[in-house]
C-alpha cells in the first residue's frame, strides 16, 4: 500500500490550520456584542472558496529529518488539521515517545479544566505512537484513563507513553498526561498489532 508523502510540512496548510485554530478559539470565548451573523457570513464565503478547489483524501504524511512520517492531517498531531491541538512530539524512541501540547478554551470541560474525552484522546494517540516507535504499530483494543486531578488548559502539558510488554498480536502500553510535575491522568492500553506496511512507522530519535 502507498501513501502521500511529502518533503516537510506545506507552510501554507500549517498556517491555515493555525488560523482556524485561533478562529475556533476566538468563536469560543466572543462576546454578546460580537456580530456572530456577519462573522458566520465571511466563514461561509472562504469555506465554500476551499471546497471548490476538491476533496483530496485527508492522508498526508510528511517525512521527517532522520526518518519515519508526521501525519499532517491528524486529529491529534497534524499541524494542518485545525481540530489538532496540536501535539508536538519532543522524542520518539523504541523505549519512550513523549510530546509536549498546549489545548486551549475550545477543549474545555469543567470551567478552567480539559473535557476529559480529549484528555483521553491525547493520551490514546500517545500510546499509540509509543508501540508504532517500538516498531509494532497498532489500533486501540481498550483504553483505560484514571483521571487523577482535573486537567489544566493554557498551560504547558506533556504527554509520555511507552510499551509496556508485547503478548502475541496484543500490545500493552502505558502512559501519562503531566501539568508540571503533576500527574493529571494516566492510562493503560490494550492495541492489536498490524503489520507494518498498512502503515509507516516513525523511528525518529
Amino acid at each position: 500500500m502507498t501513501f502521500p508523502i511529502v518533503d516537510g510540512v506545506p507552510p501554507g496548510r500549517a498556517l491555515l490550520g493555525s488560523r482556524i485554530r485561533e478562529l475556533i478559539d476566538a468563536s469560543v470565548c466572543a462576546g454578546d456584542d460580537a456580530d456572530l451573523a456577519a462573522a458566520a457570513s465571511r466563514i461561509e464565503a472562504v469555506t465554500a472558496a476551499l471546497r471548490a478547489t476538491g476533496g483530496a483524501p485527508p492522508l498526508l504524511l510528511a517525512a521527517l529529518e532522520g526518518g519515519g512520517h508526521l501525519s499532517i492531517n491528524n486529529p491529534l498531531e497534524g499541524p494542518g488539521n485545525p481540530l489538532a491541538p496540536p501535539l508536538s512530539w519532543t522524542h520518539i524512541g523504541p523505549d519512550e515517545v513523549r510530546a509536549e501540547v498546549l489545548l486551549g478554551a475550545a477543549h474545555e470541560g469543567p470551567p478552567g479544566r480539559v473535557h476529559g474525552g480529549w484528555v483521553a484522546a491525547v493520551l490514546d494517540h500517545v500510546l499509540g505512537r509509543a508501540t508504532a516507535a517500538a516498531g509494532f504499530p497498532g489500533m486501540t483494543a481498550s483504553l483505560t484513563v484514571d483521571y487523577h486531578r482535573g486537567t489544566p488548559y493554557a498551560v504547558p502539558l506533556v504527554a509520555e507513553g511507552r510499551l509496556e510488554r508485547r503478548d502475541g498480536r496484543k500490545l500493552h502500553a502505558t502512559g501519562t498526561l503531566r501539568a508540571g510535575e503533576t500527574v493529571c491522568a494516566s492510562a493503560k492500553a490494550i492495541l492489536v498489532h498490524f503489520s507494518a506496511d498498512r502503515f509507516p512507522v516513525s523511528t525518529r530519535d
